[in-house]
């Protein structure tokens, strides 16, 4: 069985007798050895390989060792190069030498000599490939403390389990109040995990219809699914309580399984996935209400997280608010608008029910009308709460009044009708009807906000 773990070789030589004597050298001392008559289609070679080291001829047909030593050097990660030379090929050996080759050898070689240069020059890669990767994390580091901002413990301990969880395989759920920032978490985990280069993939629950689950989700021969779209990387099912029972069953059977089948095809699909899933309901509550399957829950809740509310976090409201009132102003060319004490008095003791979402918008609504006058925090929420004149006639007074506060909340909750509808205390059929005889369209009303909808 071949060991993963070992350090790979890339020996290119025209010679076939060089390449088995090298080859077999290096696989006494534990390398595994990839083999190459020539240098053409070098970089393809490079990226399937991804080798810790290069041993090559100098003089080959077509590209000669110098030549693919520089092909070699362009490379994102540049492996070391030791070259084996025959005695007229040394002044070409020197010079790839004074451009950073590795080492180079004169043929004949010596066995303990060419064994000791490799494995520095393996020890090197590395460490060097060591390095890159703490570089690398650090750097996502640094974006997950863009993404959830604050110094409140909450939030450290958010960021803290979302470090914990990254490197894991297991599913997450992830739970908290709407406009918490359950699909920024997801996000993180997901950047900060060996996935990070690979799709990431979200599924809002609430808008698959049971009819279409198998075909959106799994794909057909002729369309792809979510899974293999999402292939390698992370599949993010939000409001995943909103599965009907048998869309529940069929979900089962890809986590438990791995394994799916395309619509209509008797073919079976490995899935390589990792899935998290967000509900704004407590555990606790999914399995008193009986809103999803104990064996699903158990399965998709391996490792949980708990989105603090704004509330729990006011440290964090000012920072917050500065924040996005920076973004802003640089998105609408403005001067950043300044916070009075009596703006940072009402920003600490509001109480936030729609959560960093809702102080996002309050910014975004403060900037857009600092454009033409000095606008106070107070002044923005107060312009986000007026309603139209009311009509002297009861019939046009509560239109008006319904359109103005279906606006509203449709504004805040960023077009996710459930939650809108969840908002206004009424069902989502109801709101349907209300906004079709209010002839109010969605789409346009949160372009005029600068909102994109959601979907759902």
């Amino acid at each position: 069985m071949a060991n993963t773990d070992a350090l790979v070789a890339l020996v290119i030589d025209d010679e076939q007798d060089v390449r088995e004597s090298l080859s077999h050298l290096l696989e006494q001392s534990g390398w595994r050895v990839v083999q190459r008559s020539n240098a053409s289609d070098l970089d393809k070679q490079l990226n399937e390989v991804s080798p810790n080291l290069v041993i090559s001829d100098v003089r080959m047909p077509g590209v000669n060792g110098l030549d693919a030593f520089l092909k070699i050097c362009d490379q994102p990660h540049c492996p070391p190069v030791i070259f084996v030379s025959a005695h007229g090929d040394i002044e070409m050996a020197v010079k790839a030498m004074s451009r950073g080759a590795y080492n180079f050898l004169e043929k004949p070689y010596d066995p303990k000599r060419l064994l000791l240069a490799a494995k520095h020059a393996g020890d090197q890669d590395r460490l060097k490939r060591h390095n890159e990767q703490l570089q690398e994390q650090v750097e996502r580091l640094s974006g997950l403390e863009n993404l959830l901002l604050g110094q409140s413990t909450p939030v450290l301990s958010v960021r803290n389990q979302i470090q914990e969880y990254a490197p894991s395989e297991a599913p997450v759920m992830i739970t908290g109040q709407t406009g918490t920032g359950k699909e920024l978490a997801a996000r993180a985990i997901h950047t900060l995990s060996n996935r990070y280069s690979n799709p990431f993939i979200t599924v809002n629950c609430a808008v698959i219809d049971e009819n279409h689950f198998g075909s959106m989700i799994f794909g057909t021969e002729t369309q792809p699914g979510y899974v293999s779209l999402a292939q390698g990387g992370t599949l993010f099912l939000d409001e995943v309580t909103e599965l009907s029972p048998h869309s529940q069953a069929q979900l089962l059977q890809l986590i438990e399984h791995k394994e799916y089948q395309h619509v209509g095809s008797i073919d079976v699909q490995q899935a390589d996935i990792r899935i998290l899933s967000a509900t704004n309901i407590e555990t606790d509550q999914i399995i008193s209400q009986g809103l999803l399957r104990t064996d699903l829950i158990y399965r998709l809740n391996g490792l949980s997280l708990s989105m603090p509310s704004l509330d729990e976090r006011g440290e964090d409201i000012g920072l917050l608010f500065s924040h996005y009132t920076e973004q802003f102003s640089r998105a609408y060319a403005i001067e950043v608008p300044e916070l009075s004490t009596g703006d940072l008095t009402w920003l600490m003791t509001h109480s936030w029910p729609g959560n960093v979402r809702e102080l996002m918008h309050l910014a975004e609504r403060r900037v857009l009308l600092s454009r033409t006058r000095p606008c106070s925090v107070t002044d923005a929420q107060q312009n986000a709460e007026g309603t139209p004149p009311v009509s002297n006639k009861l019939r046009p007074a509560v239109a008006a009044f319904e359109r103005a506060l279906i606006s509203k909340v449709l504004v805040e909750q960023q077009g996710r009708m459930d939650d809108v509808a969840e908002e206004l205390g009424i069902g989502r059929r109801t709101l349907n009807e209300k906004m079709v005889k209010l002839s109010m369209d969605k789409q346009v009303l949160l372009n005029n906000c600068g909102n994109p909808p959601t979907g759902n």
